[in-house]
């Protein structure tokens, strides 16, 4: 049952990023790549162990995504992947916000979905938001994002996994604060 809800928030996911994609594609939208690196807190709060582990890691920032320009912003979708300590983090932006406040400056704001790939996948939601120094070079943008998955979850179904809790809670959850700093190309 709660594989089937896992699957059903991936799909949700994956559709309302077609859905917030689809309509770019028909009017001019741009294309564009991220490069870069975050620094993730994972806290994780697993059923069965009283203490909470957590782990502090750097790495790879990589995204894709679509984006129309709106009259004072912009609107569109975006995938990540981050290496977070061996484990793969892919988020989707569902809606990702650019608020104009100059030529050359920019707040954003997004909100969508993430899988941690860890000993079995892990689904929850995904926001944040952060700064954007525009045409740092023709069409090279710099951007600072902080980020927070809320509630990451992963039911303990493997032999390794400690055992479910008196009250029968079996759920591993994964809270993530971060940072990325990276270079968006646009095309």
């Amino acid at each position: 049952m709660k594989r089937a809800i896992d699957s059903a928030r991936l799909t949700a996911a994956f559709g309302t990023a077609i859905l917030a994609l689809a309509p770019a594609g028909f009017v001019m939208a741009d294309a564009f790549v991220d490069v870069g690196m975050h620094s993730s807190h994972i806290e994780a709060d697993l059923a069965g162990i009283a203490e909470k582990p957590t782990s502090t890691e750097s790495g790879v920032h990589l995204g894709a995504g679509l984006r129309r320009e709106l009259s004072k912003g912009s609107f569109g979708a975006r995938i990540e992947l981050d290496d977070v300590d061996g484990d793969w983090l892919f988020a989707v932006r569902a809606l990702d916000y650019r608020r104009h406040l100059s030529q050359r400056f920019a707040l954003t704001a997004f909100a969508g979905a993430a899988r941690l790939d860890l000993a079995t996948p892990a689904f929850g939601y995904y926001l944040g938001g952060g700064f954007e120094l525009k045409e740092l070079w023709p069409r090279w943008t710099l951007a600072l994002d902080a980020r927070f998955g809320d509630k990451i979850a992963r039911d303990s179904l493997l032999p390794t996994d400690p055992p479910p809790t008196s009250d029968g809670r079996n759920d591993n959850f994964y809270d993530l604060t971060g940072f990325s700093l990276y270079l968006s190309r646009r095309f």
